[in-house]
């Protein structure tokens, strides 16, 4: 990903006050606009930065004032936090961003600029840092963006992300790297959702490597309950349960016949471990090499199964 989009400040105040010399006694209302418009119109990051802190002042000490520069003062913190926000996120500062992400949304509940990139910016303090400690707030941030979007509640942009779909197709990425070592039914889920839109994602090997595990899962957990019971079975009770096992192996078989031919076309580092490991179940399950190649082109003709309904 580029970096997070960084949007300017900008500079309204006008700059025909001028400054004679900043007094030492309490600042007075002109004393203070005069300093924001001098510090604003620098363009000096650090200045800026002095701006909003009296700007805040400025509008917490005169609540009750109005006119063209308090709406011009009320403008500038909005745009300045609005950007700083998306600073922290560029730098990696997640606390920091968590924290002014919050105050916006106490603001705005729907801003789903904000939500989008909350869950962004909490993804990759896990993915870059193994970082653990935002991913509740980031699952439901990603939960709460993909709801705003569903009811037409859209960002004035989308970036990091190119469109609507692609933001869409990241949230149910990001809950399924978040969940897969807690909730791994509900992290394959959202995985398939991923893929379900026509973006990148639904080209990464990742969630259909992830869904294959799923049901590794679930069929080794049929097949010890099966090696256990085998033996106090009836004929009947013991043909559908293979019938279980087998049906759970063939949807592992989908799921990583998509991971392997995405991999291979990235030339992913893990494309010859999880082609043997297909390869291992596929004999195990066909009784045969034969037709292993085709059966991985036919797979990725047809379409994929929610793994919730298995």
């Amino acid at each position: 990903m580029n970096k997070l989009f960084q949007i300017a400040v900008v500079v309204f105040l006008t700059a025909s006050f001028v400054i004679t010399g900043l007094a030492q006694k309490q600042k007075s209302k002109d004393d203070y606009i005069k300093e924001i418009s001098t510090l604003s119109n620098t363009k000096k990051p650090e200045d800026l930065e002095k701006a909003y802190e009296l700007s805040k002042e400025f509008l917490a000490k005169y609540p009750k004032e109005k006119g063209d520069i308090v709406n011009k003062i009320k403008d500038f913190v909005q745009r300045f936090r609005d950007n700083q926000f998306l600073v922290y996120l560029d730098q990696g500062k997640t606390a920091d961003a968590f924290r002014l992400g919050a105050e916006l949304l106490n603001e705005n509940a729907d801003n789903s600029l904000v939500t989008m990139n909350l869950a962004y910016g909490g993804f990759m303090a896990l993915a870059k840092n193994n970082d653990k400690s935002f991913n509740d707030q980031t699952i439901n941030y990603a939960n709460k963006t993909i709801s705003l979007l569903e009811a037409g509640k859209v960002p004035s942009n989308f970036a990091p992300f190119k469109d609507k779909d692609e933001a869409t197709s990241w949230m149910y990425y990001i809950l399924g790297n978040i969940q897969k070592d807690t909730d791994i039914k509900q992290a394959a889920h959202n995985f398939y959702l991923a893929t379900k839109l026509e973006t990148q994602i639904k080209a990464n090997s990742f969630p259909y490597y992830a869904i294959a595990t799923y049901y590794e899962d679930i069929y080794q957990k049929l097949a010890t309950e099966y090696n256990t019971k085998v033996k106090t079975m009836s004929e009947a009770e013991s043909k559908a349960q293979l019938e279980k096992v087998n049906k759970i192996v063939d949807l592992m078989l989908d799921a990583y016949a998509r991971a392997v031919k995405r991999a291979e076309a990235e030339n992913a580092p893990q494309k010859d471990e999880w082609k043997k490991r297909m390869a291992d179940v596929y004999k195990f399950r066909k009784k045969t090499d034969a037709g292993f190649n085709e059966f991985i082109t036919y797979i990725n003709t047809t379409e994929l199964t929610d793994p919730i309904n298995n």
